[in-house]
């Protein structure tokens, strides 16, 4: 597994009748936000894992676990162990020897089967490597939970492993690590920092058979040159001073911040995580830790590095090419294709246009008409006011009179190029109200005087604007001058109803 990039991780440790959560968040010292039993309800178990999943899911959302990410430990009664000696080799290499040993020596069960192993980093020297395997059902049924849980299954591990390889950097010499809980106890050999052997015990309810148990275990193990010290996390309420005698061994017991995490504000139904009281959870923060950590778990069951790698017989660069080349003719059919459909509608609009040629010549003169025709409806006589208030700029002297009068509908500028400021400004005019019309005012009269007196009193009706003498001439009759003035007619505003 490649390390999972999550700021906060979930490690469960799996159980047959409950598992353990611990929920931690990275940081410059990883800190344990919350670790809890979670009891298996009545009538279910690993058996079923979906409904298992809903459960535990209803459960972590209740008590407010929100990583979703998580790590799974299945527990090591669980577990196939066998120890392999292996000559100096590097990772692919040593993956390729035990990959071969494993079909060689359980090839009926190997369908059956997901193998792991557990090995220092280091290959310079000769090494036992000890290789382990689980029922792929169970792997199956971890991933499966998770999902019902509605979380990411990040990896699946065995809890031992994962607490040896935490607990081991309190061991520099090596040593043994026991777990021990109400249903039974796991024990582990460390050697070089990673499990050279795992062994699962009977319940410590009855102490006495279970110590002898554990005399008879740790005395077969081979231990090559390890400490005899062991690490006890106990969560069945054995005391190390007293265990340690009956086997004849040092016993410590171990306490979550040896595992190098923080305990302050984590939450554990009372318990004081900072003592022993919060060894009974230490896979699960085990498991947790090593989902943070910048490194793959010492064995991941999901990600298992003995799986057979799929070859393949064709270049990765043939691949490559032969899928550009494909995306190149599929997007060069398409594009073609719909050329065509975009060429045809066009020339579909085209036909349809030319087909409504007469009815659209027809409209626009209907438009034109009634637009003209407004102008004169009641509801908006702008000319006809025109018309009355350039008759009264005429006076009645039996001299002056009009000899021609045009009125339009005053033009507005729309060019793009005209700038904003003086588009601005036309809005502001009143000359360019949309209601506006212009004209030019043809007449004569006896003399220059008369002719301004047109002019001025046209300037001094408030509807006119931009009244200007366009021009005078003699008639060529005597005592006659013909003259034009142009100007723009704005009507008052509508007074609303």
């Amino acid at each position: 597994m490649k390390p999972t990039g999550h700021k906060k991780v979930l490690g469960l440790a799996v159980g047959e009748r409950s598992l353990l959560a611990a929920e931690m968040t990275a940081g410059e010292q990883p800190a344990v936000r919350q670790v809890l039993e979670f009891v298996y309800p009545p009538g279910l178990t690993t058996e079923d894992p979906a409904a298992l999943g809903k459960a535990l899911g209803h459960f972590l959302h209740e008590h407010h676990f929100t990583a979703r990410a998580a790590i799974v430990g299945l527990p090591a009664r669980w577990l196939v162990v066998k120890p392999k000696e292996v000559p100096p080799a590097d990772a692919e290499t040593l993956s390729e020897m035990l990959r071969l040993q494993a079909e060689g020596e359980f090839s009926s069960e190997l369908k059956d089967l997901v193998y792991d192993y557990a090995s220092a980093p280091d290959a310079a020297d000769a090494r036992t490597v000890l290789l382990v395997a689980t029922p792929r059902r169970h792997v199956e049924a971890a991933a499966t939970m998770c999902e019902a849980a509605r979380i990411q299954c990040v990896a699946v591990t065995a809890s031992a492993v994962t607490l040896g390889e935490a607990t081991a950097r309190a061991l520099p010499k090596g040593g043994a690590v026991l777990a021990v809980g109400p249903l039974g106890a796991e024990l582990t050999l460390q050697g070089g920092g990673v499990a050279t052997a795992i062994r699962h015990l009977r319940a410590s309810a009855q102490e006495k058979p279970f110590v002898g148990e554990l005399r008879r275990t740790l005395s077969m193990l081979p231990r090559t040159g390890a400490s005899s010290e062991l690490i006890l996390w106990d969560g069945d309420g054995l005391d190390a001073a007293s265990l340690g005698e009956s086997l004849g061994v040092p016993v410590r017991s171990g306490n979550l911040p040896s595992l190098g995490v923080g305990t302050a504000g984590a939450l554990s139904n009372g318990a004081n995580l900072s003592n022993g009281s919060g060894a009974k959870y230490a896979p699960a923060v085990a498991l947790a830790l090593a989902g943070l950590e910048d490194r793959q778990p010492p064995v991941d069951f999901l990600h298992s590095r003995l799986a057979p790698k799929k070859r393949s017989r064709i270049p990765r660069w043939a691949v490559g090419v032969a899928a550009l080349t494909i995306a190149v003719i599929v997007g060069g059919v398409y594009a073609y294709t719909d050329l065509q459909k975009q060429e045809k509608a066009l020339d579909d609009r085209k036909a349809q246009l030319a087909g409504m040629k007469d009815s659209i010549t027809a409209a626009q003169s209907f438009v034109s008409m009634v637009t003209f025709a407004q102008g004169w409806h009641a509801d908006n006589p702008r000319y006809l006011a025109c018309l009355r208030d350039i008759t009264l700029a005429i006076p009645i002297d039996g001299r002056t009179y009009a000899t021609s009068l045009t009125i339009r509908e005053k033009p507005v500028d729309t060019s793009p190029n005209t700038s904003q400021s003086a588009k601005t400004n036309a809005q502001k005019d009143k000359a360019n109200d949309a209601n506006a019309l212009v004209g030019v005012l043809s007449g004569k009269t006896s003399d220059q005087q008369r002719v301004q007196s047109v002019l001025d009193r046209l300037k001094r009706m408030p509807q006119m604007t931009d009244v200007k003498l366009g021009g005078t001439q003699d008639a060529g009759r005597a005592q006659e001058v013909q003259f034009s003035i142009n100007f723009t007619y704005v009507p008052p505003a509508k007074k609303a109803p």
